[in-house]
């Protein structure tokens, strides 16, 4: 028997197929086992293996591209209390601000539409709701056209910031994430301001102050400055959830150590302040040594929001010493009296 299921998803399909994917706000996003979409139609490799519907997730792309760099960033897998988020104004295998008769960058939106138009649907929150996603940055350096960690080269300067906005009133709620990456020459490393490496899942929780259940949603809000800077190139889809295989490969991992190794205007680290910084597992923390005599006075184990965990002055009173912590992302920092003389991030497991 044709069931009513198998019908609407061909309805579905056609519907798809005559528009070129074009339909905004596709329910081809919500697939799941209650649901009854296909999971099938998303696979493009051609294996028939069977993957649980739950395990795709919709995804937004972003990419920039300069005379000498291409760089990519891919957000996904938004969810509430690990509950999946659906992304507004999606549309299945759409690329938005490219010309492919010229093979360019061609502004279809501005860049004012394109943040106010890459957002998750609306949903209620309330204070310490947990949020999350999923973002993977890289570049290719074009003169070599492989993927880049120490040679970036834009005459402009770029970023993002990922914000949770009250829906009513238009206002932001919570500061998620932010990144930008300042103008280089060909003889400068990249110079990259993030709290995150390049591939990060970022937890979130909403602040306590948000007493009352609030609609909201969360905005990628993507920017360039400089001379004439070129649009950002979005293309919308859906594939199976990549967190778990990429903060898991060792050679992901390593491309985002190498990244850190080279930024130009990364925080000092273990060098500059005569300080080695070591995660630790049972109990998770951090084992802090630091050579004496120092150029530091003291030093602080601070959460990304710049609350205060831990600090001792110098000398401590062991060197080493284990700092127990709480997983997530920490900034150890060097102090000179009031004076932040270098800074650490480490990612507590």
């Amino acid at each position: 028997m044709f069931s009513r299921t198998l019908a609407l998803f061909f309805c579905l399909l056609l519907f798809a197929a005559k528009t070129g994917y074009g339909q905004c706000d596709s329910l081809l996003q919500a697939i799941s086992s209650d649901s009854g979409y296909a999971w099938a139609a998303f696979r493009t490799d051609g294996d028939t293996t069977f993957m649980p519907p739950e395990i795709f997730a919709p995804y937004f792309t972003f990419s920039y591209e300069a005379d000498s760099s291409y760089s990519t960033w891919f957000f996904s897998e938004f969810m509430l209390n690990w509950k999946h988020l659906y992304l507004s104004n999606w549309c299945f295998k759409r690329v938005i601000n490219y010309d492919t008769a010229t093979d360019s960058p061609s502004e279809d939106w501005t860049a004012s539409e394109m943040r106010n138009r890459s957002t998750t649907r609306t949903f209620p929150v309330i204070g310490n709701d947990t949020l999350q996603f999923f973002r993977g940055l890289s570049w290719i350096d074009r003169y070599s056209s492989a993927l880049s960690f120490s040679r970036y080269v834009n005459n402009n300067e770029i970023g993002y910031s990922v914000e949770l906005v009250d829906s009513g009133s238009g206002t932001r709620l919570l500061l998620l994430d932010s990144f930008a990456i300042e103008t280089t020459t060909d003889d400068k490393k990249p110079c990259i301001n993030s709290w995150y490496p390049m591939g990060a899942r970022v937890r979130s929780v909403v602040p306590s102050t948000v007493e009352d259940t609030t609609s909201a949603y969360i905005r990628i809000n993507a920017w360039a400055f400089g001379a004439a800077p070129y649009p950002f190139i979005r293309e919308d889809g859906i594939r199976k959830m990549l967190s778990g295989y990429k903060l898991n490969s060792s050679q992901f991992t390593a491309y985002s150590d190498s990244v850190e190794a080279n930024n130009h205007c990364g925080g000092g680290g273990a060098g500059s302040c005569d300080l080695e910084e070591i995660p630790t597992s049972s109990p998770s923390g951090i084992l802090i040594s630091n050579v004496v005599p120092s150029s530091i006075s003291n030093i602080e184990v601070r959460n990304i929001d710049g609350s205060l965990i831990w600090w001792s002055s110098v000398p401590m009173a062991s060197n080493p010493i284990s700092v127990t912590l709480s997983p997530g992302l920490k900034i150890v920092l060097g102090m000179s009296n009031s004076n932040v003389i270098c800074t650490t991030k480490l990612l507590i497991q």
